[in-house]
């Protein structure tokens, strides 16, 4: 299974992050963490474009990441996460690039199960077609 294409929408450019996306991005600190996922890539290639993808507006500016955590499971499931700067949240950013995201890789993949955790509810998803399958003391669990 392999994916990583460039994807936009009217708003945004949605990108697998890759060594080039980190070296675009530089060195400023709310990037750093992106070097533990430069790292398993340069270890096994075929993970990009199932781990983390960068959000930007189209003017450039990155606004923070969606992205997978590893590719498909055995039995076709992948967990996605989703993470945005307080101040994008609230401006449908998030409902933007995560269903652009879905679109793409269950297009190319309509068996997948694709599974979220969050602590809290979730408009995102909800507005996105999931379903909450659980809630424990913790998180609350969505599948599509």
């Amino acid at each position: 299974m392999v994916i990583g294409e460039r994807l936009e929408t009217e708003r945004l450019i949605i990108r697998p992050l890759d060594q080039e996306l980190i070296t675009e991005m530089g060195s400023d600190y709310r990037h750093q963490r992106f070097l533990a996922h430069a790292r398993k890539l340069a270890i096994d290639p075929t993970l990009k474009g199932w781990d983390a993808w960068i959000v930007q507006k189209k003017d450039g500016t990155y606004i923070r990441d969606i992205g997978f955590k590893g590719k498909p499971s055995i039995n076709r499931e992948i967990e996605m996460g989703y993470g945005f700067e307080e101040a994008y949240r609230g401006q449908g950013y998030a409902t933007e690039s995560v269903g652009e995201l879905m679109r793409y890789v269950c297009g190319l993949y309509p068996e997948l199960t694709v599974k979220a955790e969050c602590l809290t509810d979730s408009r995102v998803l909800e507005k996105l077609g999931f379903n909450k399958i659980h809630q424990d003391n913790l998180l609350i669990y969505w599948q599509k």
